[in-house]
């Protein structure tokens, strides 16, 4: 019998599969609203995203009560989700009996729904907010700590499913990506190179002495390269870390 975590490694699996293949981002993002049933219990789930006219647009709903959830967040601008991408941050309703001055409107119709917990889960990308995940209770509800970064995988997976191109574009941008890989590894070999010239030391410790001033200096490893090769910062500065 499988274990909750295998159970969630299974349908992660899955759902990784899934944006390798053809499937469109809507199948990916159903996906993801099921396996939010299937190990966080959620009685319904639902994905807004923000629209390029500045409001938001409901892409999912795991049923009617979801999908009526969803539209009200939209029509009445109030609600969870609303909130967890202006703030770009996890906002949760464990009881929303207790949430009718911060959403009246939406709090009000979402009992009479018979909804009576909500989570909204930020779906970033490039560190912002572009929608939310929403997972709605017919109980009182709080998560576990495990339960939030499973939602926040989920979140992150239909975050892909979402954004990935698909056939011949796909593969275009697959090459030029392996192209792009390829040309900063020359350029962080060759800087690896200069220093162990410099150094007089193996190409393995000019790596680490490369890679070692990058997290001290916070300077991504590519941009360092580049420096060294430039010629704008001296290899002999690498050389001897620490004196």
């Amino acid at each position: 019998m499988h274990s909750p975590e295998d159970q969630f490694s299974d349908l992660v699996a899955g759902i990784t599969a899934l944006l390798t293949t053809r499937h469109d981002g809507l199948t990916v993002v159903h996906a993801v609203t099921t396996a939010c049933a299937q190990v966080l219990g959620t009685d319904a789930a639902g994905v807004l995203i923000t629209d390029p006219r500045g409001g938001l647009a409901m892409v999912a709903a795991s049923d009617e009560r979801a999908q009526f959830a969803e539209l009200l967040q939209v029509h009445t601008e109030q609600g969870p989700c609303r909130d967890c991408i202006t703030e770009n941050t996890l906002v949760s309703a464990t009881d929303l009996r207790d949430s009718g001055s911060r959403w009246p409107v939406f709090a009000d119709a979402a009992l009479a729904q018979g909804l009576h917990a909500v989570f909204a889960f930020p779906m970033r990308l490039l560190d912002d907010a572009v929608g939310g995940l929403n997972l709605f209770f017919t109980t009182p509800t709080e998560l576990s700590d495990r339960q939030h970064h499973q939602a926040q995988a989920l979140t992150d997976l239909a975050v892909l499913g979402l954004t990935q191109e698909h056939d011949q574009r796909r593969l275009e941008r697959l090459a030029e990506r392996s192209l792009t890989t390829l040309n900063e590894r020359a350029h962080v070999n060759q800087a690896i190179g200069i220093l162990a010239g410099t150094a007089g030391i193996d190409p393995d410790t000019a790596r680490d002495r490369l890679a070692a001033h990058s997290i001290t200096t916070g300077q991504p490893l590519l941009a360092l390269a580049r420096a060294v090769t430039g010629g704008s910062l001296d290899a002999r500065e690498l050389a001897a870390p620490g004196e």
